[in-house]
């Protein structure tokens, strides 16, 4: 029976790629050739899918039979369900509702905020602040999950402080700055222990946690100098030290290793992981912001890898780009376990990046040096031999510089038309989509895909978001 089933799972994998063969358009939606025509046309759509963006996400915050704060990870509520809010993805998405923040968000925000600080004394199987999902009702989610999750409470103390810039003192005092200090307090508590991934799927030292725990703590020391608090303000700063530390052993000799102190869970040979540029993009600080050498380093590393693995890129237009998952060791498909795909999230994190890191060194007004860390990247990026582009300096002000950041944007371009490219005709974005077929997978209207594109098109616009 083992040996059918198998020959069965044979002939079926074989027959797709068959189809896909021989003629890709039986698979993929077809693009509109008018966002590819030039500049003008893909901003076009760009603005259009923000919109459709921004409209989906807030359908996704307070639905029908939530309380009020909830934020949906998906409306889906079977295969898979996702109706849950998770204490990571929700800080996240209400991060974007901040940077648009105006008198009809505010209520939102004050919502989530409600939520959340229940949320911090709900009674959770946890029985700690890294519980990392609740359900509709309010209540910690009791069954076997990965936890904790101590990237979720970094996370929401950036978004709280994020919305305390913009709200009224008394608001602040009253209600803000305990719920941030709690979460803070945490970090300084738990960043030395071994918690799971944003993942959910291993157990250790991650650099995407303490990225966004060293991000909070910074933040924070200064939050807590000018609420009064000196000696708070000296242990984040302290701590925040002791992390950075930290993150400077996850570097390999090629690229930026995603765990450290493996106690469980899902096994990374590779060590590669979209969560490490995910990281620059959420929570980037000197030396690990999207423009520093070893973030390039870690991206040419994914691109090359996730460009091999996926069939899909095999049959892209020349102006669509590699279609990006989680990482290269990935199973789960969006239903259950089989092999990975492409997330949009990931895709537009990509593209976020090097928008990023073109706005950082534009900002900086800093020469570009290609070096040994680099290289390999800039000879992707420029389409030449590695040995040709080693040493090379693009000065500040030179044609030669902006050359660069004009093939930034342009590589950029091209992980948003793959989005574009793999979507519904009705601008939806789900979690994933088929490594195969290019059709979308998973759980449908995801919140967190949704809030990944619009923060890269708001970088894409010059303007990203803190």
């Amino acid at each position: 029976m083992i040996f059918i089933h198998h020959l069965l799972l044979l002939i079926v994998y074989v027959y797709v790629a068959t189809l896909v063969t021989a003629d890709a358009r039986l698979h993929f939606q077809e693009p509109d050739a008018r966002y590819y025509d030039g500049q003008p046309a893909l901003s076009d759509w760009v603005e259009k899918e923000s919109a459709i963006s921004w409209d989906a996400l807030l359908r996704n915050i307070n639905p029908p039979g939530a309380i009020r704060g909830f934020v949906a990870a998906s409306p889906s509520t079977s295969n898979p369900n996702y109706f849950y809010t998770w204490t990571r993805d929700s800080a996240l998405v209400m991060r974007v509702v901040v940077s648009k923040y105006n008198e009809e968000v505010k209520r939102l925000l004050h919502d989530y905020v409600a939520s959340e600080i229940y949320h911090q004394v709900t009674p959770t199987q946890c029985g700690c602040l890294g519980e990392p999902k609740f359900n509709a009702d309010g209540s910690g989610y009791d069954g076997s999950w990965g936890r904790p999750q101590n990237d979720g409470p970094a996370n929401r103390a950036i978004t709280m402080m994020l919305l305390a810039d913009r709200s009224h003192k008394r608001f602040v005092e009253k209600t803000l700055v305990p719920a941030i200090y709690t979460d803070l307090d945490y970090t300084v508590d738990s960043w030395a222990s071994p918690c799971f991934d944003l993942w959910e799927e291993v157990c250790g030292l991650h650099f995407y946690t303490l990225m966004v725990m060293r991000r909070a703590l910074v933040d924070g020391a200064q939050f807590a100098s000018d609420n009064g608090d000196s000696a708070r303000a000296a242990s984040y700063a302290h701590t925040a030290e002791k992390v950075r530390d930290k993150l400077e052993t996850f570097w390999s000799s090629s690229y930026l290793f995603v765990t450290q102190q493996h106690c469980g869970g899902v096994e990374k040979p590779s060590g590669l992981d979209i969560s490490v540029l995910l990281a620059a993009n959420h929570a980037g600080l000197p030396p690990f912001t999207p423009g520093s050498d070893k973030m390039l380093a870690t991206a040419h590393a994914l691109e090359e890898a996730f460009e091999a693995l996926y069939p899909v890129n095999d049959f892209h237009p020349s102006h669509i780009g590699t279609a990006i998952g989680r990482y290269p060791e990935d199973t789960y498909d969006g239903y259950g376990t089989s092999a990975g795909n492409p997330w949009f999230l990931a895709t537009a994190g990509l593209a976020e990046l090097y928008y990023r890191a073109a706005l950082e060194w534009q900002t900086d007004r800093s020469s570009i040096t290609v070096n040994e860390i680099n290289g390999p990247f800039f000879a992707r990026l420029l389409t030449e031999p590695i040995e040709r582009v080693r040493g090379t300096m693009f000065r500040y002000g030179s044609s030669e510089f902006d050359m660069v950041i004009n093939e930034m944007t342009k590589a950029a371009d091209r992980f948003m038309a793959t989005v574009q490219y793999h979507q519904r005709p009705n601008g939806s974005l789900s979690e994933q989509f088929n490594r195969y077929t290019g059709f979308e997978q998973g759980a449908r209207d995801l919140t967190w895909s949704y809030a990944s594109f619009i923060t890269a098109a708001d970088a894409r616009n010059g303007h990203p978001i803190a």
